[in-house]
């Protein structure tokens, strides 16, 4: 079976499906062939405005999309998406069965199974704190956190304190969507947010308004990366991608692509 078919029926039959995907995964993987060997595995998500996937149509776009696309080319490569949540990519990152994951971000854990591709650029991406209408003040400091239940995305890298930090009360929840309706049905206090137009998206999808945010946020600036598995059997790979990618940052044709699709670009 062509790889191209095996992929597409991993994504057919895993969606809303009991069957186990690294099964699916590991009949992909041994169906690879040196002569597909210029084929990048990566995949998107719900993260707006850089990766945004219309829920009618299945139809996915964004800068973040577009960058790797590009970048992939100039090095003789073509990239095929995979719509997938980041839990599945995180663990699929740590197996070698997906090559490249697009907003990956830097931590110390994550270096130990992901080669970082970039920075295409710096962002703004301060934490916030999504509560009910009229409840801001309930966190006015980090202090305030071991006081409430604080719903979080599994294997989402918030900041090091707050990841660390075993003293707060914590609620898992799988994706945006699951988070969102964990709190609409009150089963924590708040949610920590590091996407908030991936988690209004969500409210807005279960027609849910009655949040705000805490007065409390964590400031932090980040680096916007490309994680690109240790594992992956295209890892020789990395030094030409990464070069491609930032020299599409240092040329400007980062910032015009993010410009073209009315979506704020990274600092430089």
């Amino acid at each position: 079976m062509a790889e191209s078919s095996i992929w597409q029926t991993c994504c057919r039959l895993t969606r809303g499906s009991a069957i186990p995907f690294f099964a699916l995964s590991l009949l992909l993987t041994t169906n690879f062939s040196p002569a597909q060997d210029n084929v990048l595995h990566a995949d998107y998500r719900q993260r707006p405005p850089e990766m945004v996937i219309d829920e009618k149509t299945g139809h996915f776009s964004g800068p973040l999309i577009d960058i790797l696309d590009e970048a992939a080319s100039n090095i003789g490569y073509q990239v095929r998406w995979r719509d997938a949540p980041f839990s599945r990519s995180y663990k699929e990152l740590q197996l070698g069965l997906v090559d490249v994951v697009p907003r990956v971000i830097l931590n110390e854990e994550r270096k130990a199974f992901v080669a970082y591709l970039g920075p295409i650029g710096y962002q703004q991406k301060d934490i916030v704190f999504l509560v009910r209408k009229g409840q801001e003040s309930l966190i006015n400091s980090y202090a305030d956190l071991k006081e409430i239940i604080v719903g979080t995305k599994r294997d989402t890298a918030y900041f090091k304190q707050f990841n660390e930090d075993k003293d707060i009360n914590k609620t898992l929840s799988l994706d945006d969507t699951n988070m969102a309706k964990m709190f609409a049905a009150n089963r924590f206090d708040a949610m920590i947010i590091l996407d908030v137009s991936a988690i209004e998206k969500a409210l807005e999808y279960i027609n849910y308004s009655d949040y705000s945010y805490a007065n409390y946020r964590y400031v932090q600036k980040i680096g916007n990366y490309y994680g690109m598995s240790k594992k992956s059997p295209r890892i020789g790979l990395y030094d030409k991608l990464n070069a491609a990618l930032l020299e599409l940052a240092r040329s400007g044709r980062v910032t015009e692509i993010y410009e073209n699709q009315e979506v704020a670009p990274p600092v430089q």
